[in-house]
């Protein structure tokens, strides 16, 4: 007899508010381990590597295990893919269970790529690989201030819906299930910060995975402040980027094209070698593209009075901690005061930034109680204004992607992946509008009424 399943806790409604963007956070051991070779190429049939080298001073033993008919262990592009499952991951709202649902276009979209075939079939094949390779790392996880040893595959459960022959394409729902080591780091918000727009921006997929391994040695969450220099032996060097061919030429011959590249971004001061043979080291001088680390305090500030993750974290890692709270203070007073802007996150990013002290700050008045709740009333209906004219100024693909991601937020294992990309297909077709989907799914969650509102839904299906 099949065991009766746990109906899955759904989560309360405040957070059902998704960010409007990424937030763009890297989980610290993957990235600083090198999980993924930066190559963007490997042997046919090479399914395994084992290396070891040292992390924050500590020697480490690193194992992975793949499937050579899936293109062996993870490598290339399967960098970009990595690190945009943990923003969608994160943008879904850090289930607990680390399932959340996303597109294979909104992934593409998210990592700069062309949304051909291509690079659907590339997808794909990222996909399987992340969850078909498994890894077994000895004393070499950081998690709860201690080092542990664990052995996961990065993609625990992958389902999507697929075209003909199994294909992805732009219709194609995907469900993930991120490893529980993962998704425990990221909760306990063992991360990093990174610039996954400058990333995306980088030319080469070499250039982009090393892009993303010398950060996570530049910033690390044991450290207070960023690193300015780095200093590595080059075979310990070729071991943390996997590169599968250990003759120092062939190393440097392997890295010298990101080198290159991160130089002329300016990420990259200079890169020197010193020494001979295998006893070389390579000396990064990191630039002035590589930038701070923002406060989180900051960060988290300004995205409470509205700006996006992208525009807080920008201004965070330009303006002290002090002197975001001291203009925020000073915005706040301006709007006491009366005036009413016309764009009022514009004005308080130019606040921000002011350098020639336009802005004075004007004396508080106390206004009367009345005055007060009719202003407030109407800030209220101006808030609601302001959101039905972000959901129309919102291209159609967005709205149904912030449908969508509601849908499996509130529904959870209640909703298959194909029920969901049938939900896709009604809402491209306009039979359901996406801003009246989620509105539904909030009242239904509310109520306790999510099964009425499914059975709803299932009657409009074809068949």
């Amino acid at each position: 007899m099949a065991r009766k399943r746990k109906q899955d806790a759904t989560p309360p409604l405040f957070e059902l508010e998704l960010a409007k963007e990424p937030r763009h956070f890297d989980e610290a051991n993957v990235a600083r381990l090198g999980l993924i070779s930066i190559q963007e190429r490997i042997p046919e049939g090479y399914a395994s590597w084992e290396e070891e080298f040292e992390v924050l001073g500590k020697p480490v033993k690193l194992a992975c295990y793949a499937n050579p008919n899936v293109g062996g262990v993870p490598h290339g592009l399967d960098n970009e893919v990595s690190l945009a499952l943990i923003a969608l991951y994160l943008n879904a709202g850090s289930p607990p269970d680390g399932t959340f649902t996303t597109t294979a276009y909104q992934i593409l979209k998210l990592m700069g790529f062309d949304t051909s075939g291509y690079y659907y079939r590339a997808l794909k094949e990222s996909l399987l690989r992340l969850t078909t390779a498994t890894y077994v790392l000895s004393e070499a996880w950081r998690a709860d201030g201690r080092w542990q040893s664990v052995s996961f595959r990065y993609i625990d459960k992958l389902e999507f819906t697929s075209g003909k022959e199994g294909s992805l394409d732009r219709s194609s729902v995907i469900r993930i299930t991120l490893a529980k080591e993962i998704v425990r780091s990221l909760q306990n918000r063992y991360t990093k910060p990174i610039d996954i727009e400058f990333m995306a921006s980088l030319k080469r997929p070499l250039s982009r995975a090393l892009y993303r391994l010398l950060d996570a040695q530049r910033l690390s969450p044991e450290r207070e402040e960023p690193l300015a220099r780095l200093e590595v032996g080059l075979m310990e060097w070729a071991a943390a980027c996997k590169i599968v061919h250990k003759r120092p030429d062939k190393v440097r011959r392997t890295l010298e094209p990101a080198h290159r590249e991160l130089i002329e971004r300016r990420y990259l001061r200079s890169v020197e070698y010193v020494g001979r043979g295998k006893n070389q080291t390579i000396v990064y001088v990191f630039g002035e593209e590589a930038g701070g680390i923002p406060d989180a305090e900051a960060v988290n500030l300004l995205m409470a009075e509205g700006l996006s993750f992208t525009s807080a974290y920008s201004l965070a890692r330009r303006y002290s901690l002090g002197h975001i709270k001291e203009r925020l203070e000073r915005y706040r007073a301006i709007l006491e005061a009366g005036y009413r802007p016309k764009n009022r996150l514009g004005l308080l990013v130019d606040v921000i930034r002011d350098e020639t002290g336009k802005y004075e700050r004007p004396t508080r008045t106390r206004r009367p109680a009345k005055r007060q709740a009719a202003q407030e009333e109407a800030e209220a209906r101006r808030l609601e204004e302001e959101a039905a004219r972000e959901w129309a100024e919102m291209p159609r693909e967005a709205q149904i992607r912030r449908a969508l991601q509601v849908a499996q937020l509130v529904l959870r294992s209640r909703i298959s992946v194909g029920e969901l990309e049938d939900l896709s297909r009604l809402m491209e077709s306009g039979a359901l509008e996406p801003r009246r989907v989620v509105e539904e799914l909030k009242e239904a969650l509310a109520q306790d009424r999510l099964e009425g509102w499914l059975e709803r839904f299932r009657k409009m299906l074809p068949g």
